[in-house]
């Protein structure tokens, strides 16, 4: 079995990023900055391949590393994440003991502060439990995704006009797709809990982004998803007012469906 780090990036000016997440293993580096190259070295005797690219989106980034990793198994990595060397064989013996597993989260503890609160007890995921997973908690069976040709829709995601819930929208559909997620209550990283990229608050874009992320899950059952998200987590309504909340989502929702008839990306 093989195992590489996707690790999505931005305006890298150098290698140096390897030193600051520990790397730990071989690598596809995708740095979305201003020029564009494809290097490949060696870095404590992993096998890295670096992607400087001028494209934008973290979807784009998840889907061109996903295209050029070439290992039976890879783990989504952050740069923002500091990963335990232990974490590698973690993974390759769950793959092992889960051998129809697609899709295995694990646990990534806090460094300035918590991170989440996780379940003890192993499990497989369904569709309202997977809607917890965060990327960076996520490691692959890449032959399972490749067959069933599943891609991070580049519509929502970082970097988007809906910042944020591509990672469920991806694991929802290794779901549709009749794929099995499970869920191991063991920590393979530690992640900085500081300024996010994308998050700033529960403000316009987070539920604009909300509305986006359940209509690309399933356009059907959008609406049933949207008022479930309002009404369960009424305690985020502090800049915003629950009625406010839910039309945002809604036009997230209208904005979303426009896009993909019209065939945009980010």
């Amino acid at each position: 079995m093989s195992l590489q780090l996707l690790i999505s990036t931005m305006n890298q000016v150098d290698y140096s990023l390897l030193e600051k997440i520990n790397i730990c293993a071989d690598a596809v580096v995708i740095n979305q900055c201003n020029c564009t190259s494809e290097t490949r070295f060696n870095k404590k005797g992993y096998n890295i391949l670096w992607i400087n690219t001028t494209d934008r989106g973290l979807s784009r980034s998840r889907n061109l590393a996903l295209k050029k990793a070439t290992a039976d198994f890879c783990l989504l990595v952050d740069d923002d994440e500091e990963l335990d060397p232990a974490g590698i064989a973690i993974i390759e013996n769950e793959f092992k003991r889960y051998s129809d597993a697609s899709i295995i989260r694990f646990q990534v503890d806090g460094i300035e502060q918590p991170f989440k609160i996780y379940s003890s007890k192993r499990k497989r995921l369904g569709f309202l439990s997977a809607m917890k997973i965060s990327s960076v908690e996520v490691a692959i069976r890449r032959k399972n995704i490749i067959e069933n040709n599943i891609m991070f829709d580049e519509l929502v995601g970082a970097g988007t006009e809906f910042p944020c819930g591509e990672e469920n929208v991806f694991v929802n559909q290794c779901l549709l797709s009749g794929l099995n997620v499970y869920y191991v209550p063991v920590r393979i990283a530690y992640l900085h809990i500081g300024k996010s990229s994308w998050f700033h608050g529960h403000n316009e874009s987070y539920f604009l982004g909300k509305g986006a992320s359940f209509t690309a899950m399933n356009p059907k059952y959008a609406r049933l998803l949207i008022l479930q998200f309002a009404i369960r987590h009424r305690n985020i309504y502090e800049r915003i007012s629950f009625r406010k909340a839910l039309v945002i989502m809604f036009k997230g929702r209208k904005k979303y469906l426009t896009k993909r008839r019209n065939g945009e990306i980010c």
